[in-house]
């Protein structure tokens, strides 16, 4: 029965590793549709923070960011926080490989070559499970 839980468990942490990246996914086409923000007086003006939270790309990227949040919570009640953590990295592979297919965005092998190290690095406190 701990095995199924634990599995369980996984697998909610990986919907939201998913969840994540499809969010931040949103939340870029999103702002990429409001004028460009160079400093801290832009963000804060009225007519921003309006374009910002109406916007159906944002709103989707919240509500997917909320789920994952929800879900997250119901894997902390099994797996150990320090096991769950690292696995959040697989978030920057899964959001690259997004950004690459569905934004269009280039990425250099030497991004991913940081990328690869970072979640190598991860694996590896995974395995010390």
């Amino acid at each position: 029965m701990r095995d199924e839980k634990a599995m369980f468990a996984l697998a909610l942490v990986l919907i939201c590793v998913l969840a994540g990246s499809a969010g931040q996914i949103f939340w870029k086409q999103g702002m990429s549709q409001i004028d460009k923000i160079s400093d801290i007086s832009d963000l804060l003006q009225l007519k921003t923070v309006w374009e910002i939270f109406t916007n159906i790309y944002i709103l989707l990227g919240i509500g997917l960011y909320a789920l994952s949040v929800f879900l997250w919570l119901g894997a902390m009640s099994t797996l150990d926080i320090s096991y769950m953590y690292p696995l959040l990295s697989l978030g920057y592979i899964l959001t690259s490989i997004l950004a690459f297919f569905l934004i269009g965005e280039n990425i250099t092998i030497l991004r991913w070559a940081g990328i690869v190290l970072i979640v190598s690095g991860c694996f590896l406190i995974t395995k010390s499970a």
